[in-house]
């Protein structure tokens, strides 16, 4: 499960969402699953993802929240595209 900054919570005096300075993604990989043939073609659509971000913005431009439950709100949370 990918929570990213949703997991980062509220400033409890503000109220405003926390933003750290660099949002990552960690990709795991099964062993003995998947061939190198499979790793590369994972490899290069990530990079052309990169590249072409610009050209593809309901990828890229982030969510917002539609429903935030007071606690736990990383696992009960609704989102809509930003």
């Amino acid at each position: 499960m990918e929570r990213g900054i949703v997991s980062a919570g509220r400033d409890h005096k503000t109220g405003k969402n926390r933003h750290p300075h660099l949002e990552t993604v960690r990709v795991t990989i099964p062993r003995r699953v998947y061939s190198d043939a499979h790793l590369s073609y994972t490899a290069q659509s990530i990079i052309d993802l990169i590249k072409n971000h610009k050209n593809q913005p309901l990828l890229t431009r982030g969510l917002e929240f539609v429903y935030e439950p007071k606690d736990l709100r990383f696992f009960q949370a609704r989102f809509k595209i930003a």
